[in-house]
């Protein structure tokens, strides 16, 4: 997570309700990739942004929805929390 501390990322879990039931990173949000798009309007457009889930592919797809939405500086965990043995 070297590159949530050298941007001072903003963590947001993209999973479902059910799915934050069974944990997640310290310090994130949770919003669900549904809600991501609605959300994105009062988040800072500048500010770094990690997006999480179980293996990266909602991520993937959100960090792509925000990117097409303005933000800057966007970037999806590559295995999500799987490959951190968080799940």
């Amino acid at each position: 997570m070297a590159w949530r501390e050298a941007n001072a990322a903003r963590v947001i879990d993209v999973r479902e309700p059910m799915e934050w039931a069974t944990g997640t990173l310290p310090d994130v949000e949770t919003i669900s990739l549904a809600h991501l798009p609605n959300a994105a309007a009062s988040m800072d457009r500048n500010g770094a942004i990690l997006l999480v889930c179980a293996t990266g592919n909602r991520s993937t797809t959100g960090a792509a929805w925000l990117t097409s939405m303005g933000f800057t500086n966007v970037a999806s965990l590559a295995g999500g929390v799987v490959a951190l043995g968080l799940s």
